[in-house]
């Protein structure tokens, strides 16, 4: 079986060189002062670096890919940073079932199975993503329409937890284990969200799905010195129609996916980007119809000049080798200072949050290029499972919601925060979305430390079960950060 052991580990002190990167992530606000960055390369290291640090009595946190949007990773003062990058192989054990080790970013994951294996996860277009964190918290991206969410595959994991004695254990727990414990133990892993039990080394996969051979994506861009009041009101009607009306379970556009962003306007334009894998390439063609409103003109997205990046219009969508598509529309960007938000919708915008919205992004008072409202399509096969069925409750949405904003200086926190909480107030109020029927929610892979129940948004009915499982296999709480499931 392949082995990362060729690794042997290291630690990176303050004195290290790498020390100023490896207490940095992908969100430029949280910079890490632990005492050291333990880097480990298999399950043995990971288990011997969390007994180390527990004799010392320090702090513990995690990092695969470093993307966390909150400090849960980096927000650690004189503790110990276990970072896994070195873990990233991804292989086919003799049972059958497909692993992926904690380490590995998203791109490493779907090119690795693509090239061997033919096969991939319905994982997320961010492609510099730790597949640790991204599974943990549930885990959907450009094919979830079509194939579930990511732990809707997962089989099994290998991690290591502390025990009430204070002794670090390397155990596996997954859908067949023998006691109730350690099935509660795994389910809490199908969407529990990552810092919580432990530190996993390995997710086991199994029967997932073969690799589409071919995408056609597209893009469609409005000048936004042309969009009025009326006409973003008819977009965003649109949309939300169309995902009303095509969202069930089996509907045949399960293979579109959409991404709608709706950007500030300095940005100077809002785009639609849409991915469609299958044999009916009309269903793109009508999608990218329906989206086009009469009298206000689209066109090719405009990028800055010397960029490279190219995205097929919505005149001349581009059908291409599906793993050039997913490396096309990545969504990674550079790493920045920011803040995200997030809400499900079961049904289409109601006109009050359209009006908000308008509002908002329209908001002359306010001017960023980099804010914007992201509106991801939702639903279908994502939709065939029973909310108690996995960690993940949200099974019955028909868009996924992220508000993000981005900037660079530190002089400008005040006005990109205060800007993105006042656009998420005015939507929802200060308890945020909760479930009414038309919103539902949270999700947990885009943390908001602003949320006050945040416990509820995020997992609804499903939490109960979370902490007794929290309770089980964490009774000193090792694995904490601001929004971790709290003891029962």
């Amino acid at each position: 079986m392949p082995s990362s052991t060729t690794f042997s580990g290291n630690r990176a002190l303050p004195d290290d060189p790498r020390y100023p990167t490896l207490v940095r992530g992908f969100n430029q606000r949280f910079v890490g002062t632990p005492a050291y960055v333990q880097v480990c390369g298999d399950g043995v290291q990971v288990l011997r670096a969390v007994q180390d640090a527990l004799d010392r009595d320090l702090r513990i946190t995690v990092r695969g890919g470093g993307h966390c949007y909150e400090d849960f990773v980096s927000g650690n003062r004189g503790g110990v940073i276990i970072d896994l990058s070195p873990l990233n192989l991804v292989f086919r054990g003799r049972s059958g079932l497909f692993c992926v080790e904690g380490g590995c970013t998203l791109w490493s994951v779907y090119t690795q199975l693509y090239r061997e294996y033919g096969r991939t996860i319905p994982g997320g277009s961010c492609y510099s993503v730790g597949a640790g964190g991204h599974v943990i918290g549930g885990g959907y991206g450009l094919l979830s329409r079509l194939h579930g969410l990511t732990v809707d595959y997962l089989h099994s994991v290998e991690l290591v937890h502390v025990t009430e004695n204070r002794t670090a254990e390397l155990i596996v727990v997954g859908i067949d284990s023998e006691t109730p414990e350690e099935r509660d133990l795994f389910w809490a892993h199908r969407g529990g969200g990552g810092g919580n039990f432990g530190i996993v080394t390995k997710y086991w996969f199994r029967d997932i799905p073969l690799a589409p051979s071919f995408a056609t994506i597209a893009t469609i861009a409005w000048d936004w010195d042309r969009m009025t009041r009326d006409s973003f009101a008819e977009l965003v009607e649109r949309y939300g129609r169309f995902l009303k009306q095509s969202s069930e379970i089996d509907d045949n556009c399960g293979g579109l996916f959409s991404l709608l962003h709706l950007t500030q306007k300095a940005a100077s334009q809002m785009t639609l980007t849409a991915q469609y894998v299958g044999d009916e390439p009309n269903l793109l063609d009508q999608f990218l119809s329906e989206m086009t409103l009469p009298g206000l003109p689209h066109g090719p997205q405009r990028f800055p000049v010397g960029y490279h990046h190219f995205i097929p219009s919505a005149d001349r969508p581009r059908r291409m080798p599906w793993l050039e598509a997913t490396q096309t529309l990545n969504g990674s960007g550079p790493n920045q200072r920011g803040k995200y938000k997030s809400a499900y919708m079961i049904e289409p915008f109601p006109q009050r949050q359209v009006d908000v919205m308008w509002e908002y992004l329209s908001d002359s008072h306010y001017s960023n290029a980099q804010a914007l409202l992201q509106v991801d399509s939702y639903g279908c096969r994502i939709n065939e499972v029973a909310p108690d069925a996995t960690a993940v409750p949200q099974r019955s949405s028909i868009m996924k919601l992220q508000y993000q904003t981005y900037w660079t200086e530190p002089g400008e926190d005040k006005t990109n925060l205060d800007w993105i909480q006042e656009f998420y107030d005015a939507m929802y109020g200060p308890q945020g979305p909760m479930p009414d029927g038309t919103v539902d929610g949270c999700y947990v892979n885009y943390p908001d430390t602003d949320l006050h129940n945040w416990q509820y948004l995020y997992y609804k009915e499903n939490y109960p079960r979370l902490q007794r499982a929290k309770g089980e296999w964490d009774p000193l709480n090792i694995f904490n950060h601001a929004q971790s499931i709290e003891l029962p």
